[in-house]
């Protein structure tokens, strides 16, 4: 009798976590914003640059793009923010968003840079550490 109930609650439970990793799976999936607020209210920073790169697929939008660069060099994976970077200073949109990202940003005295030359500085910083295995340059 000991013997089923043991192996009635290992079953029970390893079918409880194949459907937890189902979902977190499925979670990844179709809803990865909502993967990389989470994974950022827990404080992985790497996997929500990673779940950055999904969201950027889906939306193709230059705002998701820019805090893919952000997120990505701030996880260090420096790469990733170099190659996403060269597309960002590309995009069309651009221009726009920093001039969006400049006006949400007017009169705050901290802020020394437009948000153009900023990200071009972080581009830059990201391809700079790319290319040395992300150790800084003497």
């Amino acid at each position: 009798m000991g013997k089923l109930i043991a192996k009635t609650a290992g079953a029970t439970l390893a079918v409880i976590v194949a459907l937890l990793l189902l979902f977190i799976g499925l979670c990844s999936l179709c809803f990865p914003s909502v993967m990389v607020s989470l994974a950022d209210s827990m404080g992985l920073e790497r996997a929500a640059a990673a779940y950055s790169v999904r969201v950027y697929e889906q939306s193709g939008d230059v705002a998701d793009l820019a805090e893919l660069v952000e997120r990505s060099y701030y996880a260090e994976n420096y790469s990733a923010a170099a190659e996403y970077g060269e597309q960002l200073l590309a995009d069309d949109g651009f221009a726009a968003y920093c001039t969006q990202k400049d006006a949400e940003s007017a009169g705050d005295a901290n802020i020394e840079l437009g948000y153009g030359e900023y990200m071009e500085r972080l581009v830059e910083s990201a391809r700079q550490l790319a290319a040395n295995g992300g150790q800084q340059s003497a």
